[in-house]
């Protein structure tokens, strides 16, 4: 059926000029068939997206085998459209957990779905809110722009270093700037050293891209979901209240699953930005991708590189906390 479908794309430029050379005199033939390719691109991207939201649909089939034939297909599909080749990898090597990455695909699709709806063009900026940790292992930061769905992808915390609920509303509505970080103690209480010591040394006048970081190393970011004990998504909703909402083109989501869900307890980012960008494929958008969760270490006893660290980007102390200062909010 899909390979007829194809057949029937392929003739349209041909059928339509057929159509008005027998029924119009066309001054312009050129013109028409320049028209008629830009209908096939059309028809072939809704092609593309029905595979990808058919693929995902039946995913979640309750039958085992099925399961495992369909995942094998959607496996096959992710390596064939993603641009990086350890993204890829990962796939070829990690396909018995390849459902974490559709169940993730579920989560954002049901956002995504929503702000279509509104007046957004098609290039936004997407917020995406969660606790996070780094591990001493390392990747690429390309691996995080798996697919050109995603533009960029930015990060805002030093390395080794969480954040609060203000920097999440400052970036979720585009009006932190560099000049606003302020840094402090985590453990004020017990910390023998000064807050303007927490600050790292040669800190970038600009924010972390993994765009222009290219192929060098990062370590590798999990994330997990927010709990409703952690405050963080009711002080954005607070601040939002008072100082006002993201704007047009600016979508924050938020990582909070239902109590039942367990799948999703902990994911790697650059799983979520495959399944956001196979997500953004499916529909009219572009995106920048701002990531708001701490990346501190996952444990005390993590061995983070503090030579190589400060050269991709820059790496604090432990227990450093970075807040904004109040003129972000004037």
């Amino acid at each position: 059926m899909l390979q007829s479908r194809r057949s029937s794309l392929c003739s349209v430029p041909e059928l339509i000029i057929d159509y008005y050379g027998k029924h119009e005199q066309l001054s312009n033939r050129q013109s028409l068939r320049l028209k008629a390719e830009v209908l096939q691109a059309d028809l072939e991207k809704m092609e593309k997206q029905l595979q990808i939201q058919t693929m995902f649909q039946s995913a979640r089939v309750e039958n085992y085998v099925m399961k495992m034939v369909k995942k094998k297909t959607m496996v096959e599909f992710a390596i064939v459209n993603c641009e990086n080749e350890e993204v890829k990898q990962w796939l070829r090597e990690n396909s018995d957990d390849f459902f974490q990455l559709v169940d993730m695909f579920h989560f954002l699709k049901k956002h995504i779905d929503e702000e279509e709806k509104k007046d957004h063009s098609n290039n936004i900026d997407i917020t995406f809110l969660a606790h996070g940790s780094i591990r001493d292992s390392m990747i690429s930061a390309s691996c995080l722009l798996p697919l050109s769905s995603i533009t960029d992808v930015i990060l805002y915390s030093p390395w080794n270093c969480v954040s609060t609920a203000d920097v999440v509303y400052g970036v979720a509505t585009g009006r932190i700037k560099p000049q606003h970080r302020r840094f402090y103690c985590k453990t004020k209480h017990v910390c023998q050293i000064p807050d303007e010591k927490h600050r790292p040394t040669n800190l970038p006048d600009c924010w972390n891209s993994m765009k222009k970081a290219g192929d060098k190393m990062i370590p590798n970011i999990t994330l997990s979901p927010l709990k409703p004990k952690d405050n963080v998504w009711e002080k954005f909703e607070s601040l939002s209240k008072q100082y006002g909402q993201p704007g047009r083109n600016r979508i924050i989501i938020p990582f909070i699953l239902p109590a039942e869900s367990d799948s999703l307890e902990s994911v790697p980012f650059f799983v979520v930005t495959l399944a956001l960008s196979l997500v953004l494929l499916s529909s009219r958008f572009k995106a920048s991708v701002h990531l708001t969760a701490c990346l501190g270490k996952i444990s005390a006893r993590s061995k983070l590189d503090e030579e190589y660290l400060p050269q991709q980007y820059c790496c604090t102390i432990d227990d450093t906390v970075m807040t904004c200062s109040p003129d972000m909010f004037r």
